[in-house]
């Protein structure tokens, strides 16, 4: 920092330095033995003398060395400007002054106390204003004070606010969320006499309760309200979009129905009024509201609705979108569920568009638009999620299902030139619901299981074609041979899902129809598969609102070719139950009695080029027999040869 000062500064500095440098010199003094010496000074032994000299930051003889204040001798210290220097023993410290701190590039720079959260004792409305080393506040334009505390002052605020109390200070604010609570039931026009009076009421109020929720605005007879002299509004209520007006308050008394009045304030807020009230000039009077008012009439705006004000009657009216200029900003709401589809469409937002009246439907036309209230005012219509109904057209690829559809929209029963059109559709991945809702004519069975108190469940079971369960076959009976895989789907519907699970507890084949059959080969029993069958995968069971196992087709020992499935379900409790199967080992399973109400039956599966598919055909008519027995005995003949 010494370059900075001019020539005769350092001349000054170093003619100082040079009398430190001589003092230090002759800081020294001759003694018997160190231990003289001061504890601030040095000893040197040399053999010949012992030296005590002073440390550096003393000055003496060594023997006696007392502290030098580098602070009061110009040039000793190297302190910046923005701060002091603090003596030490034997040194000294550079404090930064207040409202600046150190830097170890800058030295003390400035703190910006109002960039800092903490560090600026301003009021909340103020605005903070930085300075070197220090800050100011000022209070905003209508507000007075020293910026540390700021006051707004009557009439000072802008359109529809007011300068109201808060805590210890007075504020600007909204009276619609700033006032208090008149929540009296005897201040109905229509509660009797009584002696109450208003002397200590001051500011915002709102009227709630029984007695009414806005103040009478015709005159009140007296010795009602619970007082002498009833208070009127005389005047009509405003409306929202007048914001805060001046009206007068009279009392009733003596056949005069304005023998005392005072000023007050009324402001229509989002279906309520507040009301700015003074206590009146004498007692006893005191505020009457209207018994006919009804509370809360706005409570069922949605969103994008606003709650005015018509000669004191409530209603909600769509809000005005200055931004909805053409059908492309159109919102809409499009809700692919599992059994239907549902397009909304906003019903504010088309009457900015100039719809007052709204004719909305499908390609078929007696699926028609229906309103919906909610947090939002909607015109929804709805198709179910199949081929066919409302006009719906289902399409199908290897990994999704789509249904489509066209939502019509116009403003009159007869339509000339504007005729809107949306189009529609809801992609769903195929798993094994969706495949047997898109599939013509599924190999799938059924069965209704009612669980007290907890609704009405539908159990389905098919069998796919191959692992991903996405394909079931078609038709009443399949045929394989006993190299394919048979891949069997269970699945839940219905009923609370998330609290229940799907467990096949049995399932098991038979080579007739009947699920009683005594010749059972069990694929899953008690649970668990059978571990015996290497072919056997359960690849879900108990975990879900679905169940899954897969096993290679085989054929019965004997004169069989056919095979029927059947499955015994049963709904898991998952709060309460454990249904999750731990399966291990080849320990033995009983094979309790089968509950067959909660079984489902899937079949026949015909072994391919077994004789049960040329029994069966033979049977079906004898006209049939005659034109082709020949050919049904020669192929007898020749798979016997085989």
């Amino acid at each position: 920092m010494r370059w900075l000062f001019s020539l005769p500064s350092m001349w000054m500095v170093v003619a100082v330095t040079s009398w430190i440098i001589m003092a230090a010199a002759e800081d020294t003094s001759e003694a018997r033995s160190c231990s003289e010496c001061h504890s601030n000074a040095t000893c040197v032994e040399d053999g010949a003398a012992t030296t005590c000299t002073c440390r550096v930051g003393f000055t003496g003889d060594g023997l006696e060395c007392v502290d030098l204040d580098e602070c009061s001798l110009p040039g000793a210290h190297d302190c910046s400007a923005n701060s002091s220097c603090v003596n030490t023993p034997g040194s000294y410290t550079c404090v930064c002054s207040d409202g600046f701190r150190l830097s170890p590039e800058l030295g003390c720079i400035d703190v910006d106390e109002c960039a800092e959260p903490g560090l600026s004792r301003c009021h909340a409305l103020a605005t903070c204003v930085n300075g070197e080393g220090n800050y100011s506040c000022v209070c905003p334009a209508g507000y007075w004070g020293d910026g540390w505390h700021c006051e707004c002052s009557p009439g000072s605020c802008g359109p529809g606010l007011d300068c109201v109390p808060s805590g210890d200070a007075l504020l600007c604010a909204d009276p619609c969320q700033a006032h208090r609570i008149l929540d009296e039931y005897w201040r109905s026009a229509g509660y009797g006499a009584g002696y109450d009076c208003d002397s200590d009421l001051s500011g915002w109020y709102r009227f709630v309760g029984q007695g009414g929720v806005r103040l009478a605005d015709t005159c009140v007879p007296v010795l009602r309200c619970n007082t002498a002299a009833p208070m009127w509004l005389n005047g009509t209520h405003p409306s929202s979009d007048e914001g805060i007006v001046d009206r007068t308050a009279c009392a009733h008394w003596s056949g005069h129905c304005c023998l005392w009045n005072t000023p007050v304030q009324v402001k229509a807020c989002d279906g309520y009024y507040v009301y700015n009230l003074t206590a009146p000039p004498e007692c006893h009077l005191a505020y009457c509201t209207d018994p006919s008012s009804v509370e809360g009439t706005c409570e069922e705006c949605s969103i994008d609705e606003d709650c005015k004000s018509d000669n004191g009657k409530w209603h909600c009216q769509c809000k005005q979108d200055v931004n909805i200029t053409d059908f492309s900003l159109l919102e809409h709401r499009l809700e692919c569920g599992v059994n239907d589809i549902k397009m909304s469409l906003s019903k504010c937002q088309l009457k900015n568009l100039g719809f007052e009246k709204i004719f909305m439907y499908l390609r078929d036309s007696q699926c028609s638009g229906f309103a919906e209230r909610g947090n939002r005012d909607w015109i929804s219509v709805v198709t179910p999620t199949r081929d066919g109904p409302c006009g719906t057209v289902m399409t199908r690829n290897e990994t999704h299902a789509t249904y489509s559809n066209t939502l019509y929209l116009a403003d009159e029963i007869i339509i000339r030139d504007l005729n809107i059109k949306i189009n529609f559709a809801c992609s769903y991945p195929l798993d094994m619901k969706v495949s047997l809702k898109t599939s013509l004519q599924p190999m799938v069975s059924a069965l209704n299981i009612s669980v007290g108190g907890t609704g009405m469940f539908t159990v389905r079971m098919a069998l796919f074609q191959s692992p991903t369960y996405t394909q079931p076959y078609q038709g009443s009976s399949v045929t394989l041979s006993t190299e394919a895989f048979l891949f069997v789907g269970t699945m839940l519907d219905g009923g609370d899902l998330s609290r229940f699970v799907l467990l096949m507890t049995n399932c098991y084949a038979t080579p007739s129809s009947s699920a009683t059959d005594p010749l059972k080969y069990f694929i899953i029993q008690d649970r668990c598969p059978r571990s015996q069958d290497p072919t056997i995968q359960v690849e879900e069971n108990g975990e879900s609102p679905q169940g899954r196992f897969s096993v290679q087709m085989f054929r019965f020992a004997g004169n069989y070719d056919l095979v029927y499935l059947h499955c015994e379900v049963y709904l898991c409790d998952s709060v309460n139950e454990k249904c999750k199967p731990t399966c291990s080992g080849t320990r033995f399973r009983s094979g309790g009695a089968l509950d067959q109400s909660r079984v489902l039956n899937l079949g026949p599966i015909t072994r391919k080029g077994g004789q049960a598919a040329v029994s069966r055909a033979a049977s079906s008519s004898l006209g049939f027999l005659k034109v082709w027995l020949p050919l049904l005995l020669s192929a007898t003949l020749t798979l016997m040869s085989q």
